[in-house]
Formats: structure tokens, C-alpha cells, sequence
């Protein structure tokens, strides 16, 4: 047990200082702002929406800003800030399908609620459960070098949320509402997806900031 632990805080590395300010931006601008804010007031209007999503939103652009001031300062801010950031973008999505389906489609059913909800969070739970079984037993999942791992990571997420922008954008030239909700839906389910691998920057956090603490009560 102790080997696997020692395992896993020696893949615990922080990102480094110089990249934060330009990810923030990016993540903040382009994945929440442009991808939950614009459809969140657009067409239809409903309020609930807006009053679910747009507290943590603020909150999360007022981070940003903090972050983009100081990333130096902030380095191991920045992990629990990624953990946070991905867990509100991906449940904000989720959110966004429904406002879609119901506010677009005219659903009138709560199964897909119920549905979408259902899988979303097996599909997270499965996700956590494997990447956590990766440190417990790392005999079993042969890692990649990090740097290269994280390196990965961004161009992913930046093509897959490109690719469904335009395909979103093309449709609205000359698709009904109900084709346009169907691929809205679709999109945003995929990058819900996409974004679990953020959330799991909580697990990075929570031992980074552990082993912070340890360290100072040694010295």
C-alpha cells in the first residue's frame, strides 16, 4: 500500500506557472463564456436556467481574473480551480441540454431528464472509479509520461469544442429548430463527456494540498 501511494504522489506534479494565465483564459472564454453564456440568454429565455447557472459562472470568471493576476502565487489555486472549472462547465452542459430539449423541443416527458441525468452520472462515476484504480494498483495501467499526457490534453478538448461549434453554427443556416436542438444536445452531451477529465483535478488538489501540509509540519 505503501508503494502505491508513494506511486501516486510522485505522479502529483502542479502545471507550471507560465502556461496558467493563457489556460484560463482559454478554458473561461471559450468553453464557459462562449458555450454556456450566449445560449444561457439566448433564445428561448428561461429564467430557471439563468438562475441555476449564472451564480457560478460569476463566480468562476472572478477566479479566472484572480488567477490571470496572480498565477505565480496561485500555482496550486490553479488545480482546484481546473477540478471546480470542469465540474461546473460539465454539469452546466448537461443543464444546457435540457433547456434545449424541453425549451426547443417541446418535450413535455421528465424521462429525459431523468434519463440524461442517469447516464451522465454512472458515466462519471465509472470514469472516477478507473482513473483512481489506475494509482491503486499501477501494475495494472501501464502511464504514459506525464508531460506528454497533459501536452494532450488541451489541443483534445480545444478541436473536439471547435468541431462541435461548427457543426452547431452550420446547422442554424439551414436546419429546423428540432434538427438544431437534436445536434445542440448532441454536442453538448459530447463535451460534458470530454470535460470529466478536469474534475479530476479535485482528486490533484486534495493530495497536493495534502502533502503541502505534511511537508510544512516536517520543517
Amino acid at each position: 500500500m505503501s508503494d502505491n501511494r508513494a506511486s501516486f504522489e510522485k505522479s502529483m506534479k502542479m502545471y507550471p506557472v507560465n502556461s496558467i494565465r493563457s489556460n484560463v483564459i482559454i478554458l473561461v472564454l471559450l468553453l464557459l463564456d462562449l458555450f454556456l453564456v450566449i445560449p444561457l440568454v439566448g433564445n428561448p429565455y428561461i429564467a430557471v436556467y439563468v438562475y441555476v447557472l449564472l451564480p457560478p459562472i460569476v463566480m468562476i470568471n472572478i477566479w479566472a481574473l484572480v488567477l490571470v493576476i496572480m498565477p505565480r502565487k496561485l500555482q496550486l489555486n490553479y488545480i482546484l480551480f481546473r477540478g471546480v472549472f470542469g465540474l461546473i462547465c460539465s454539469m452546466g452542459f448537461m443543464i444546457m441540454t435540457q433547456k434545449f430539449a424541453y425549451g426547443m423541443l417541446g418535450l413535455d416527458t421528465s424521462w429525459y431528464f431523468i434519463g440524461s441525468f442517469a447516464l451522465y452520472g454512472v458515466a462519471l462515476y465509472s470514469f472516477i472509479k478507473y482513473n483512481l484504480a489506475k494509482f491503486k494498483d499501477p501494475s495494472k495501467h501501464k502511464k504514459k509520461p506525464k508531460v506528454k499526457e497533459k501536452n494532450k490534453r488541451a489541443p483534445v478538448v480545444t478541436i473536439t469544442t471547435f468541431a462541435g461549434y461548427l457543426i452547431a453554427n452550420v446547422s442554424l443556416g439551414f436546419a429546423t429548430q428540432q434538427l438544431v436542438a437534436t445536434v445542440l444536445i448532441s454536442v453538448y452531451s459530447m463535451l460534458a463527456f470530454v470535460l470529466f477529465h478536469f474534475i479530476m483535478d479535485l482528486h490533484r488538489y486534495y493530495w497536493l494540498h495534502k502533502l503541502r501540509n505534511q511537508n510544512q509540519t516536517t520543517d
